[in-house]
């Protein structure tokens, strides 16, 4: 259990409490409508920690995702292992379950993976993006002039695939390749 699930059972139990005695209460009794208002309120708490918890401030003093930190650190241990400088970049928010964020960052991991192994690049990038009902991630590289072989990244694509969604690559003629990966939310 993580320390935001201990901050947070309190408030789950409170919540659950209330709705039993809700359950118990008359249709008619006059303390359902102040029983519903605690429970709306334990709810707000539950959400508001979750997103705090979710949170984290960076260099520049803004709130930013703990897993866009994350992103950021890997891509920094890129940067000073393999020479390699990758750019993070979230366009707009990622309001996604836990467990998708978890295999979002699989699926970033393995592509990065990827550009280290197999390319000779100096530079690269990541983008998420959730619009329309379908969160994009990109991960691309740049070539290093002559044309790419192609390819089709096994691992990302069965994931995307177990997720519901989709895994293509697009290869520039200068040997640059980007990884697209589109999961329905």
């Amino acid at each position: 259990m993580t320390t935001t699930d201990t901050a947070i059972q309190p408030y789950i139990g409170l919540k659950m409490g209330l709705s039993a005695v809700r359950n118990k209460a008359s249709a008619d009794n006059p303390l359902i409508e102040d029983i519903d208002k605690l429970m709306a309120m334990a709810a707000q708490v539950i959400g508001d920690l979750r997103r705090y918890a979710g949170t984290f401030k960076n260099a520049l003093g803004q709130t930013e995702p703990v897993f866009l930190v994350v992103l950021r650190q890997q891509a920094a241990q890129v940067r000073e292992f393999y020479g390699i400088d990758i750019e993070v970049s979230m366009e707009g928010e990622l309001n996604v379950s836990d467990r998708l964020i978890a295999e979002v960052m699989q699926v970033v991991r393995e592509g990065l993976s990827n550009i280290c192994k197999h390319t000779v690049a100096q530079r690269g990038c990541v983008k998420l993006q959730c619009a329309n009902g379908w969160l994009k991630i990109q991960i691309e590289n740049e070539g290093a002039g002559a044309p790419a072989v192609d390819f089709m990244p096994r691992s990302i694509t069965e994931r995307a695939a177990a997720l519901g969604g989709r895994a293509h690559v697009r290869s520039g003629t200068d040997g640059g390749t980007s990884v697209q990966v589109e999961i329905p939310v």
